[in-house]
Parts: C-alpha cells; sequence; structure tokens
C-alpha cells in the first residue's frame, strides 16, 4: 500500500474514532441532580421573615445595596423615605403609602410565625445621586421576585410576550412550598420528617437562624467558622443550610416521578390549580410563548451541566457567586462501584463505562481522601495524571519505543538522505532509499507508523479524561487561590469583578502560562535531544525530503501544541492541571529514554 493511502487510512480511523468517542460523552446527572441545578438558578421568588420588622429591614438594607444608592446618605436613610404603591378599592386608584403603613399590602403570611414579602414595587424617595436639574431621584426596585425571574420577565417583554401576574407567582411559590413540606420525609432528615405548614419555621426552612444569616451578611465572616455553621448546622440550634427544606426539597418544582424528563409538569399542573381558584383571571398564568421561553432559557443553564458524578450525596456545583447559596444537592453514583460501572456502560455508552466513570469516581475518592478544600483536590488530579499516564505508557509502550527508536536513528536516517538527495523528485533514488530505510527499521525492529498508533489511543484516553474530570462532582466545589478546577480559565480571566483583588483571576492566569509552557517545552525537548545525536553525524547538508519531512513533523506539532494551548483556555481548568502535569511527565519520559539509547549505544549493544 502507498504511504499516502496508509495515511488517509489512519486519518479516516482517527476521524472515526473522534467521531465515536465525542458522540458518546453523556452527562451522569439523572432528573433528580438536574432539577436540583434547575432550582439552583431559579428557586423560590418568595423571601420568608418571622415577622414583618425582619421583612421591613431586609428591604431597606436591599435599597441601601443597590449600586446607585447616594452613600454618603447611608447612615441617615430611614423607611419613611421609602413607599409603596396601594390600590385604593374606593377610589380605584393607585396611591402612595409609606411601607410603615403599608404592611397589608407589602407582607402575606405563612402561618403565625412565619411572613413572606409579596411581588410589589417599592420606591425608595431621594437616595440617588444629584442629577443635572439639582434634584435627587427615586429608586424603584421589585421584592418578591427572584433575579432569574426578573430577567425573564424583561426578555419576555422585548420579545412581545405577556408575563404571569404577581399574584399568580404569589401563589405558585405557595403551591411549591406545600410540596416541599410533603416530600420533606424522602429527604432522610429528620428536622424534615413531621413538617406541616403550621409547624414550619425559619430555621427549619433556611437551616439556619435569621440573627446568624444577618450577622453573616452585615459583618462576613472574618475567621470562616460563621459560613461553616451556616452551610453545615450548629449543635442544637438549627441543621444547617444544607438540611434545610429550601436546599433538600427544592427540587420538588421541576422533578415529578411520573413524569420526570418533563420539568415542567408540576409548573403546570400547579397552573390549572391556581387558574381555577377564584379572583384569578385565566390571562394572569404562562403564555405559551412565556412557557417556551422560560423553558429553553433554563435548559440552556443546565445543558452543559456534567458535574455529576460523586462517591456520596452532597453539595456540588456552582449556581450563583454567594457561596451560602451556590451548591446544589448531587446524588452518589458510586454506593456500589460494580453496579455504577455497569450501568455507566448500560446507561451513558461504552467509553463513559470504560474510562470516564472509573476515572472521575479515582478523582472523587482522591478529592475526599486529600480534604475537599481546593488543594485536596488539585492532589487528586496531579494522582489521576501520573496513574493515566502511567497507565498510558504501558499500553504504548511498545509504540513509544518503536518512536524513540526513530528519533535515535535519525543520524542514520540523514545519511540516508544526503546519499539519495534527489528522492523527492527521482523515482530510482526514491525507490532505493524507501527500500534502505525499510532494512535499516527492520534492522533495529522499528514500526514507522507506531506514532499514529499512539495517537490513536490518546485521542480517546483524552475525551474520556475530560469528561470523566468535567463529570467530576468535587471539581466544583471548593476553590483553590479563588479558583474552581470546574470553571474554564477563559471564563474567569474575561471577567474583571473585583481586579484586581480578584485571586481567582490570577490564579487562572498562572495555570494558563505554566501550561502553555510546559507543553511548548514538551514539544521542543526530544528535538533539542534529537539536534544533539544528530550531531554525531558531522557537518552535512540535509537533502530536500529530510528537510520536506523535518519541516512537515515541526509543523505538526505546533500545530498539536497551539490547539491544546487554545483547548486549555475554554476547557475546565482542571484539564490545564492535567496537560500541566501530563507534559512534565513526557519532558522526564523523553529524557529518561534518551539517556537509555545513549547509554545502550556506548556500551555498543543494539537500540
Amino acid at each position: 500500500m502507498e504511504k499516502k493511502a496508509k495515511n488517509r487510512l489512519f486519518g479516516v480511523a482517527l476521524l472515526a474514532g473522534a467521531i465515536l468517542t465525542l458522540s458518546s460523552c453523556n452527562s451522569f446527572c439523572n432528573e433528580a441532580d438536574t432539577s436540583n441545578f434547575m432550582f439552583g438558578y431559579d428557586g423560590l421568588n418568595t423571601t420568608l421573615f418571622e415577622n414583618n420588622d425582619q421583612g421591613i429591614d431586609y428591604i431597606k438594607n436591599t435599597f441601601i445595596n443597590e449600586a446607585n444608592f447616594d452613600q454618603s446618605l447611608k447612615d441617615t436613610f430611614s423607611t419613611n423615605e421609602i413607599y409603596v404603591s396601594v390600590y385604593n378599592e374606593t377610589t380605584k386608584k393607585y396611591e402612595e403609602k409609606k411601607l410603615n403603613e403599608a404592611s397589608e399590602q407589602v407582607f402575606g403570611e405563612i402561618n403565625g410565625n412565619l411572613k413572606y414579602l409579596k411581588v410589589n414595587e417599592i420606591t425608595a424617595r431621594e437616595v440617588t445621586a444629584v442629577d443635572d436639574t439639582g434634584l435627587r431621584g427615586n429608586i424603584t426596585y421589585t421584592f418578591g421576585l427572584n433575579s432569574f425571574t426578573k430577567e425573564l420577565i424583561e426578555s419576555a417583554k422585548n420579545n412581545g410576550s405577556i408575563a404571569p401576574s404577581n399574584k399568580f407567582f404569589e401563589k405558585l411559590d405557595q403551591k411549591i412550598i406545600d410540596a416541599m413540606i410533603a416530600a420533606g420525609p424522602s429527604t432522610g432528615i429528620q428536622e424534615l420528617s413531621n413538617l406541616s405548614r403550621s409547624s414550619l419555621t425559619f430555621d427549619i426552612f433556611y437551616g439556619y437562624s435569621y440573627a446568624d444569616y444577618i450577622s453573616y451578611r452585615n459583618n462576613g465572616d472574618p475567621d470562616g467558622t460563621l459560613l461553616d455553621s451556616l452551610l453545615h448546622g450548629k449543635e442544637g440550634s438549627y441543621v444547617g443550610r444544607n438540611n434545610g427544606l429550601l436546599a433538600r426539597a427544592g427540587y420538588v418544582k421541576y422533578y415529578n416521578e411520573v413524569e420526570s424528563t418533563d420539568y415542567f409538569y408540576n409548573l403546570k399542573k400547579w397552573e390549572n390549580e391556581i387558574l381555577s381558584e377564584e379572583n384569578v383571571n385565566n390571562d394572569e398564568g404562562f403564555t405559551e410563548t412565556y412557557l417556551d421561553l422560560y423553558r429553553n432559557v433554563l435548559n440552556a443553564k443546565v445543558v452543559n451541566t456534567k458535574t455529576c458524578i460523586t462517591v456520596e450525596d452532597g453539595f456540588y456545583g456552582h449556581t450563583s457567586n454567594d457561596p451560602l447559596n451556590d451548591t446544589v444537592l448531587i446524588s452518589g453514583k458510586s454506593k456500589d462501584f460494580w453496579q455504577g460501572w455497569g450501568e455507566a456502560f448500560t446507561k451513558h455508552g461504552f467509553f463513559e463505562g470504560l474510562l470516564v466513570y472509573p476515572i472521575s469516581i479515582f478523582v472523587e475518592n482522591l478529592s475526599h481522601a486529600f480534604g475537599m478544600n481546593g488543594v485536596g483536590q488539585i492532589l487528586a488530579v496531579l494522582v489521576a495524571t501520573a496513574v493515566i499516564r502511567l497507565f498510558f505508557m504501558l499500553v504504548t509502550l511498545p509504540s513509544t519505543i518503536s518512536q524513540q527508536k526513530m528519533q535515535f536513528l535519525q543520524p542514520e536516517l540523514t545519511k540516508l538522505q544526503q546519499k539519495y538527495p534527489n528522492a523527492n523528485t527521482n523515482n530510482y533514488e526514491k525507490q532505493k532509499m524507501a527500500q534502505a530505510q525499510m532494512a535499516l527499521y527492520k534492522k533495529y525492529k522499528v514500526h514507522p507508523f507506531s506514532s499514529m498508533l499512539v495517537m490513536i489511543i490518546q485521542f480517546p484516553i483524552f475525551i474520556s479524561v475530560w469528561n470523566a474530570l468535567t463529570g467530576s462532582a468535587s471539581l466544583s466545589r471548593d476553590a483553590v487561590l479563588g479558583l474552581r478546577l470546574s470553571d474554564t480559565i477563559w471564563n474567569v480571566l474575561t471577567d474583571f469583578t473585583a481586579w484586581p483583588s480578584n485571586a481567582g483571576w490570577w490564579t487562572a492566569l498562572v495555570l494558563i502560562l505554566l501550561m502553555s509552557a510546559s507543553q511548548i517545552l514538551s514539544m521542543f525537548v526530544p528535538q533539542w535531544l534529537n539536534k544533539s545525536r544528530i550531531k554525531t553525524v558531522g557537518k552535512t547538508k540535509n537533502s530536500a525530503s529530510a528537510d520536506q519531512t523535518n519541516k512537515t513533523m515541526k509543523y505538526t506539532q505546533i500545530f498539536m501544541t497551539v490547539m491544546i494551548i487554545i483547548m486549555g483556555f475554554n476547557l475546565p481548568s482542571a484539564m490545564g492541571v492535567y496537560w500541566f502535569a501530563g507534559a512534565l511527565f513526557s519532558i522526564a519520559q523523553s529524557v529518561i529514554m534518551h539517556f537509555v539509547f545513549i547509554n545502550k549505544s556506548k556500551k555498543g549493544k543494539q537500540i
């Protein structure tokens, strides 16, 4: 078979392998995991309080924290400057009331000890910077809706779609809260097992006390202990956010066991119930265009979510920049490793079962063993990289040795190319040089196409490692020097929030520089070693065929290196760590093989 035909065959095989591998890369997130991620992005619109005074303080602090708030008025700003637009049934007109006088219009009741903030546009007077007229303006803020819903309503307006009414959103949240209470026993948390609407408290709903929450919001967490107690609970006080009803049962907004793949099944069911009630018009619910927009926007946020492989149930992921509400509940996938491994083959795909699942579970176990603190995840990726590269080296050892022999034989090949300088244009010389090369390869037991075999084996391993690290839930939690291993370097470097004090930005920059430098070194080290061997031939002039071969190899290596660096920007940071460690491993392997062959050559042994 002609050399070009063989190259085409290898190219087709490599492309087929790439398509097969990429088409089999599936997410391990089940329906409950996806529902939890959806709720992480779009949770309740309702905010609960123990009493109206807490709600009033919340409204005041929200205005104070607004970007346009005149900070010089921060200490003197009072609730007397906050007004609510209230509809007067007698005059059939909207009238302004001070916040302290409009509690009935601003707050609703879950039970005697638990209030919620209704959907309202509330205005704070004379709190913005002075405008061109010398007058202070107003800030109007919509309370009772989360940021996702506000953005969705704005998008709907821009698309000419009608959003549901404020009354509908309030009633919908009541349905969701009742469903969460009903799901309490299934959470496995004792405090949530015998709940009712009348027995629901702030501590049980959120998992922490209002006093500790306000302390965290107002004073931060200087010693790092308050956030931990808010998340995991305080002995004898509360169960912690991660065991609160909101975090444990919020997924019911999007999950239904009967129609588990229809994430909007419950919302549509509750809509029908609300529209059948008194004082609710049929046009106050979801329109088809609004529901389609809702579905598309939320699906876009979770479609690429893969961080669902974990050894135990726990809170992972990254849905917001608020450490108190960042993670979501993910179910463990390896309570029985062998069962989980078998399901990986049957439910997800061949490569998922063969490589993705075991690699990811290996990283998960290492992360938990080293400590879930950011550094533990880094160590897990480094150890996994070493094991994977050792495994890859053993599998491809014959091909690697053959490839190294070809580089070591470069002086001999250079002599042949000089002996037949016109091999590119003269068919006789081309045939004679090919025969001489094959004789040389046969003498030293070299397989010229071994590098192709290494590439074919390497590609699915690379894709599988990529998916394993992307799917590892532990890598999506706990930052090291401000950087999560699940975040892409590009997204971090293009986010200038709090720059230049943002530690994660600098960590991402250092990582991409280290990865790029190591990749470039791993490309040049074999070339430098090869040049040192070729020098033993003496000063000779390369033939045209030698120049063409060297150029092809050089451009191929540069292309591959550039592609890895580009992918390093756009793949999870864990891949940057993997490539950095892998490049160091390759450099060490090249140097070791070089001196092994040099040593054999000096002793007169056949390489």
